[in-house]
């Protein structure tokens, strides 16, 4: 309805001096403007650069492009999309869009003013979107976290939300990236595209310029320029009709600090997820999917994420995530995309600018390349999880947070078959498309793309009033490095993640006595005697200090049993719920997980563990 009434203004605002016909004020004159020449000055003497000095109009699409009616090819199309052994890249955009925007200054600054309210509550103005000589009524608003409140950031976010009775290229909104902190605006694209390459079913994403024109109080427009923006697609019903997915899906967004994949409730701190679809219905999907991830016991684990979960997507995103070194999933606010024809799930990631490959224009243009960053990423074997875990707790507010990882991640890596199977993802991919060779001269030519732009000209200007021109220059090298050194140490380190769970000490069984009592047996598969002194036995994987073991030893090939009640040593001082059971063993310092098990509920008088003692394989066991 708001949208609706700023229809009869438009042509009022031509008359006043809208947009399409900004008049001549203070920075920038009519002439300034037309001749593209962002900043006001002359224009630049560097006849040898396409389009010197000035953001390109959109012109006619190039194929592939939103423009032409579709996201760019990649196979978004049924039956069209790549896969990890015939992979291939999105068609790269030949030109840049301009999208204008405007707004009152009198909204502009009132954005500005309600950044310091809660993230979680959008604050939005009325305004209009230019392209190719049409005019759209929209709601505008920044978008993000830190880019909000950092002070450093001037060049800010958008989010541009259409009419549903006209909409943008069939769009319902479109969200516009600042990346003010990617030195050279080539990681988070290129990591989209690089998804997109092996048949991921991601947000598209392509460059645009964005011009803003700020109505002043007295009826003149100041038009600014804010340079290179990136450009990602809208997790929506329109993102599932333009990825295959059956157009009535669910599509769920994981709260801030959360992505956990476990059950409610949730901790304080996390905020709640989001239903972006069929908001009306219940959400009794997702509810169903997350116990089944948390309380399935591993003999049937892999068969319920193979009926559950577009298994092999998860496996190729996991071969992405962990080769470029993405970071901070727990702020990302992914997604999961429920299809009903398929009755799976699908995990669309977001935030890919948290990546460790990201060359960081707020450190020294000279730096080194994170490419010893974990293998794996986001769950309990991750040391990034507990530095995090331990900066975030000196917080106001999250003192008592918990080390933050996904159930879902952990438990595919636990699984002996899906860790051989994502392995063997990896291991394809980096041999042949995860290479320099391959993804080199598409970092060129995305760099090619947005020289005009971020490179000084002959005049030594940019035409992007907000990169960085040092750090630009190098963006290109700074990822070539990255690809060349993260590949070679993940070469390096294929064999770590065959031999993950191959430690001596395990949680070999866990039970209930006939009065409803837990149990737990450590047993010690090793050659070598193991002190149980100092470590950390819990009830709940992610309270790492629950009970401190005794001061004893386990023989090899042997086991202990702990039981709730017992006197003595023998006493277990972790607190199982027998609705939700799981046991982790941790080191002292609490940085280590040594062992992790989900379990169904039990029964008093049920067990279950390793079978045999020791082993990969579990089931039903009989009482201590």
């Amino acid at each position: 309805m708001r949208l609706a009434l700023l229809t009869g203004l438009l042509l009022l605002l031509g008359a006043c001096g809208g947009p399409s016909d900004p008049p001549d004020t203070h920075p920038h004159t009519t002439d300034d403007i037309d001749n593209g020449k962002p900043d006001g000055g002359s224009p630049s003497e560097d006849a040898g650069r396409p389009d010197a000095g000035r953001p390109p109009d959109a012109g006619t699409p190039d194929a592939g492009s939103p423009d032409a009616g579709s996201p760019p090819d990649g196979g978004t199309q049924t039956g069209s999309r790549p896969s990890p052994s015939k992979p291939r890249w999105p068609a790269l955009q030949t030109s840049i869009p301009t999208y204008e925007l405007s707004l009152s200054q009198r909204d502009y600054d009132a954005l500005y003013a309600h950044i310091p309210d809660p993230p979680s509550k959008e604050f939005k103005v009325l305004g209009h979107f230019l392209h190719e000589g049409r005019t759209y009524a929209v709601e505008l608003s920044f978008r993000g976290r830190s880019t909000k409140t950092d002070p450093r950031v001037v060049k800010k976010s958008w989010d541009v939300r259409f009419d549903k009775e006209d909409r943008f290229q069939g769009r319902k909104n479109i969200e516009l990236l600042a990346a003010w902190k990617d030195s050279g605006y080539l990681t988070e694209k290129l990591w989209y595209d690089l998804a997109a390459s092996v048949g991921l079913r991601v947000p598209y994403a392509r460059y645009a310029h964005v011009k803003l024109h700020l109505r002043q109080d007295n009826g003149t427009v100041i038009t600014k320029y804010e340079g290179v923006f990136t450009e990602l697609e809208s997790i929506n019903k329109d993102f599932l009709e333009a990825h295959d997915f059956d157009d009535d899906g669910d599509i769920y967004r994981c709260g801030m600090h959360d992505c956990e994949m476990r059950q409610p409730p949730q901790e304080h701190y996390q905020e709640s997820w989001d239903k972006k679809t069929n908001e009306k219905q219940p959400w009794d999907s997702l509810w169903s999917f997350l116990e089944g991830v948390n309380r399935t016991p591993p003999h049937r684990f892999s068969a319920f994420v193979q009926e559950k979960l577009e298994v092999e997507d998860y496996l190729t995103w996991l071969a992405v995530d962990a080769f470029i070194a993405n970071d901070l999933q727990g702020d990302s606010r992914s997604y999961l995309v429920h299809d009903p024809k398929t009755g799976r799930w699908t995990y669309v990631p977001w935030d890919l600018n948290n990546s460790l490959s990201l060359y960081n224009r707020t450190n020294a243009v000279i730096q080194g390349v994170k490419g010893e960053h974990a293998l794996f990423s986001y769950t309990p074997y991750d040391p990034n999880v507990y530095d995090l875990w331990l900066f975030r707790r000196s917080f106001p507010d999250m003192q008592d947070m918990k080390p933050t990882w996904s159930t879902l991640t952990t438990r595919l890596y636990d699984d002996p078959a899906l860790r051989a199977r994502y392995v063997a993802r990896l291991r394809l991919l980096l041999d042949t498309w995860l290479t320099e060779e391959n993804i080199g001269p598409r970092v060129d030519a995305m760099h090619k793309l947005l020289a005009p732009y971020i490179l000084p000209g002959k005049d030594g200007k940019t035409v992007d009033p907000y990169v960085s021109p040092e750090h630009a220059a190098r963006s290109a090298d700074y990822l070539h490095r990255f690809v060349s050194e993260r590949r070679e140490w993940l070469r390096q380190h294929l064999h770590d993640i065959e031999s993950l769970g191959n430690g001596a000490l395990v949680i070999d069984r866990v039970g209930r006595d006939a009065s409803g009592a837990f149990w737990v047996q450590l047993y010690n598969r090793g050659s070598t005697p193991v002190s149980l002194s100092g470590l950390h036995l819990t009830g709940f994987t992610r309270q790492t200090d629950q009970w401190t073991l005794p001061s004893i030893s386990v023989e090899p090939k042997h086991f202990v049993t702990f039981r709730q009640g017992a006197a003595g040593i023998e006493g277990l001082g972790a607190t199982l719920d027998p609705q939700h059971p799981e046991v982790a063993l941790y080191s002292a310092d609490q940085m280590t997980a040594l062992d992790l098990l989900w379990l169904a509920p039990l029964k008093p008088g049920e067990a279950y563990g390793r079978q045999p003692r020791g082993a990969e394989s579990f089931g039903s066991q009989p009482g201590p």
